[in-house]
């Protein structure tokens, strides 16, 4: 019997060489970019388009200098677009791949970064752990799901705990506080979705809790961990001292306390309608990180209470879409990667507008569309294109979800 030859191109190949390239096609598949008659799709990126023209507008009052925020912009509405195309089954094959290169990132950063203002986060012009958020993400949706009948087992825990550990061990490396709180806290909100053990859940959550009350008790502890530096502990101290109205040194008021204290005279200044678009008086001279960690601040005072509103119920929408988008996933790998991505806008909004406003201590978390930075708006539009990719393929009617083989 004659053997059955596969032709692919001009050429013809043996049956056994089919596997070689089996995974591929479904790996490339390119859908449209948008699903009109799926309304989540549609008001998802409107939404998104808002914040992003929200972001630019008050980076221009912020920081009239920074015109490569314009830049960054729209390089990354081209990438959101495109990678809004892909097939979610893509992101699942390449999530491995895609959290190596990752990781791979972060020790070059090491090694080869640059330092700033005593941290070493910068790799040739980005931030490896901008890009690693949504890997990270990936990751832990694609191990949950790949493993989800074992999720409820101890042994299944503590591999997430060390994952999850590893990666924060490499984000504190670049004495990088900040990151490392939001990666814990992307990990940690992953194992929950996931549906990991709760009987150790509660008990690392509660472990958790007490070693937070014990740092906001004694800041100086946090010493005796590697990677923590001295101003980071300063800064515990002196929010302390402003939350609980006690006397600053003059010393605090012109350094550790300072950018707090000016963003709370912005907000307050503000009132109802604010002093006009381009009219803060805290970012000609106070406020120098106005463009970035305190942008917030500037927006109260510009547009008043109800411009901070708008802002947070944009946000709030956007994060209640998402839920949404996961909610109706048709893939559980898909309905854990937007829950994840979610929650990461959500940490990022309530920890930075909660140091703006001194709830928390200044930890240097950016404002998603918001803040400056090309690293920061070029992959959180790359996750934007994300969820919108997995929002196509959502059905505004609730259906029951499948799993990854048969979706």
């Amino acid at each position: 019997m004659k053997e059955k030859l596969i032709y692919i191109g001009n050429k013809y190949l043996k049956p056994e060489i089919k596997q070689v390239f089996a995974g591929i096609p479904k790996a490339l598949t390119v859908k449209p970019l948008f699903n009109f008659k799926n309304r989540l799709n549609i008001f998802y990126f409107l939404n998104v388009f808002a914040l992003l023209i929200f972001g630019l507008a008050m980076q221009y009052s912020a920081s009239y200098e920074n015109k490569d925020q314009l830049i960054f912009a729209l390089l990354g509405m081209g990438l959101m677009l495109a990678v809004s195309g892909v097939n979610v089954k893509s992101y699942r094959e390449i999530s491995s791949f895609f959290m190596a290169l990752s990781v791979g990132l972060l020790l070059l950063v090491l090694i080869f970064g640059t330092v700033h203002n005593g941290t070493k986060r910068w790799l040739w012009g980005f931030q490896p752990s901008e890009l690693g958020k949504t890997a990270f993400i990936m990751f832990l949706a694609y191990l949950i799901d790949k493993y989800k009948s074992k999720s409820n087992q101890v042994s299944t825990f503590w591999v997430f705990i060390a994952i999850i550990g590893f990666v924060g061990v490499l984000i504190i490396a670049e004495k990088h506080l900040s990151g490392l709180i939001l990666y814990l806290c992307i990990g940690y909100a992953m194992m929950w979705y996931g549906g990991m053990n709760k009987k150790w859940f509660a008990i690392v959550t509660v472990i958790v809790v007490f070693a937070a009350i014990i740092v906001v008790w004694k800041p100086n502890i946090l010493t005796y961990v590697p990677g923590i530096k001295d101003y980071m502990v300063e800064r515990i101290v002196t929010w302390k001292k402003v939350i609980l109205n006690q006397e600053l040194t003059y010393g605090e008021k012109i350094d550790e306390a300072h950018q707090v204290l000016q963003s709370l005279y912005g907000i307050g200044s503000g009132g109802v309608f604010g002093v006009g678009f381009g009219n803060s008086a805290q970012k000609v001279a106070n406020l120098s990180e106005k463009s970035n960690d305190f942008i917030f601040a500037v927006i109260a005072e510009e547009l008043g209470f109800v411009g901070a509103i708008i802002l947070i119920a944009l946000f709030g929408l956007l994060i209640w879409q998402g839920f949404k988008i996961a909610i109706k996933s048709k893939t559980y790998f898909g309905a854990l990667v937007v829950m994840g991505i979610s929650t990461q806008i959500a940490l990022q909004v309530l920890i930075n507008i909660a140091v703006a406003t001194s709830l928390l201590p200044n930890t240097g978390i950016s404002l998603p569309f918001f803040s400056s930075g090309g690293s920061s708006m070029l992959f959180t539009l790359f996750s934007m294109g994300v969820v919108l990719g997995i929002s196509r393929d959502t059905n505004d009617n609730r259906i029951q979800r499948k799993d990854v083989e048969n979706a």
